[in-house]
């Protein structure tokens, strides 16, 4: 039977296990272009204080350790000073790039921490999955991407090359000072064109990369039914919950029936029980109310407990449209409650007399 077609746009709950998984759309191509982009910039900024910095470290090494006596003590010396040398050198453009990376992932992703991800996944280690994953969709993908940087670069690199052609063919007839500098402009403005256009190849991966990531979080039918199922409950249980809840509401107002002091009817489709302890009470409280099969059996239980049962008709409708269970009715019904309720004591008063 074939597999279900995944034609469900994802859940958030899905894409929240997704995230919590690690699973998000991000661009490696576009985070490499950046740090690429500001590291040149960093190095055309900081140029001359490293070469400040070189010329200073070889003129030491050429006055003082030149003329020092090798041993333990002085090739700790050495070594101390060389890495001290190399980190001020390294130690800016390091903190650039690590910046840049981080501000750019947190762009893409948003702050991202999934302990779960670091977990080692046992399936990875599979030789067969690891052979079908050399010839997936996204294998090829990367290679075409690959292919397409190699052949951007390799264009810029020729066109830049040519543009500058006549001044390098003019290399013997320069100074050294002139060569180093043209070189270096040659090299600088071709790295800043090719971080440029990985940019612009990074911000094409990302679309693509979002769009990759919302094809793979699509869901079947059957599974966004099992979730909501999972979220909201399974829709029969919850109404046959529903029904019990009911019941029960319903087992409880008939309970409170016998404690009426008179049902007032419609006379057939509505019936509400009202009660009223001058002693206990502010005004008179709906205990029971219904319509239809409900109202027959507010009015059966009415008559075996002796309740009188009085038809008014307006009131009936007021009483059941404005008043629930278990709260007092408004002013403006007052009057019309009272009148009923003293016709019923009246009568109670004779039956008993």
């Amino acid at each position: 039977m074939p597999a279900e077609e995944k034609t469900e746009d994802p859940t958030p709950k899905r894409r929240q296990e997704a995230r919590e998984e690690g699973q998000v759309a991000q661009s490696q191509e576009l985070s490499m272009a950046f740090t690429l982009l500001f590291s040149f910039i960093m190095l055309f900024f900081l140029m001359d204080n490293i070469l400040y910095e070189s010329m200073e470290f070889m003129n030491k090494y050429f006055t003082d350790y030149m003329t020092m006596t090798l041993n333990l003590q002085t090739f700790y010396t050495l070594l101390l000073e060389l890495m001290q040398f190399i980190f001020r050198l390294v130690a800016p453009l390091m903190f650039v790039v690590a910046l840049v990376g981080v501000v750019v992932g947190l762009l893409q992703t948003g702050f991202l921490f999934t302990p779960t991800s670091l977990q080692p996944d046992p399936s990875k280690l599979d030789p067969v999955s690891g052979f079908k994953q050399i010839f997936s969709k996204q294998t090829v993908a990367e290679f075409f991407k690959s292919i397409l940087k190699i052949s951007i670069v390799g264009g810029i690199a020729y066109l830049t090359i040519k543009d500058n052609l006549p001044q390098l063919i003019m290399f013997s007839k320069m100074g050294l000072n002139q060569v180093v500098s043209l070189i270096g402009s040659i090299i600088y403005s071709l790295a800043i064109k090719v971080s440029l256009i990985l940019i612009l190849l990074g911000i094409l991966d990302f679309i693509y990369q979002k769009w990759e990531h919302e094809q793979q979080l699509k869901m079947t039918k059957q599974e966004v039914k099992e979730e909501k199922k999972q979220t909201e409950g399974n829709p029969e249980i919850k109404k046959r919950q529903k029904e019990k809840q009911q019941e029960m509401a319903m087992n409880r107002m008939m309970e409170s029936v016998p404690e009426a002091d008179v049902v007032i009817t419609n006379p057939t489709h509505i019936a509400v029980a009202i009660k009223f302890d001058i002693d206990n009470m502010d005004a008179p409280i709906v205990v029971a109310k219904g319509k239809g099969e409900i109202a027959h059996k507010i009015k059966k239980k009415a008559e075996e407990c002796g309740i009188e049962i009085v038809e008014e008709k307006p009131l009936a409708r007021a009483l059941y449209g404005q008043v629930e269970i278990e709260e007092e009715i408004p002013m403006e019904l007052y009057q019309a409650v009272a009148e009923i309720l003293a016709y019923v004591y009246q009568l109670n008063d004779e039956r008993r007399y």
